[in-house]
């Protein structure tokens, strides 16, 4: 079973990946800041986040840092708008892709099975 955690700030986008998580089978928690997040993965752990760039308390890049360094084997998408040049900075910090809203749900799926795959072949 897979375990995702969503990090949003807007209700409506922790409803949508809740909704289309659910329904392809994944367990899902969602969480509206950076400092909740880092609550969450203190009691359990998560095979994936996705995480936003801009919210409020913490924002995505610091949310990053202190997921990597409480789970490191926990991959991070992040969400946003992000411009193509920040991408590296995303990646640099610890995330390994970044999906740009609005997301298509082909390349959410695409995405988990990339990482499950990873996952597998790295034991």
């Amino acid at each position: 079973n897979i375990n995702i955690l969503v990090v949003d700030d807007e209700e409506i986008m922790r409803n949508l990946f809740t909704d289309i998580l659910e329904d392809e089978g994944y367990k899902v928690t969602t969480v509206s800041d950076g400092k909740k997040a880092q609550d969450k993965v203190k009691e359990e752990f998560f095979d994936i986040a996705f995480v936003d760039v801009h919210m409020p308390v913490i924002d995505g890049i610091k949310t990053i840092r202190i997921l990597k360094e409480i789970t490191p084997k926990t991959a991070i998408v992040m969400t946003d708008s992000l411009p193509d040049y920040m991408l590296k900075g995303v990646k640099k910090e610890g995330a390994i892709a970044c999906i740009h809203k609005p997301f298509d749900i082909r390349e959410v799926r695409s995405i988990i099975i990339e990482i499950m795959e990873r996952s597998r072949e790295n034991g």
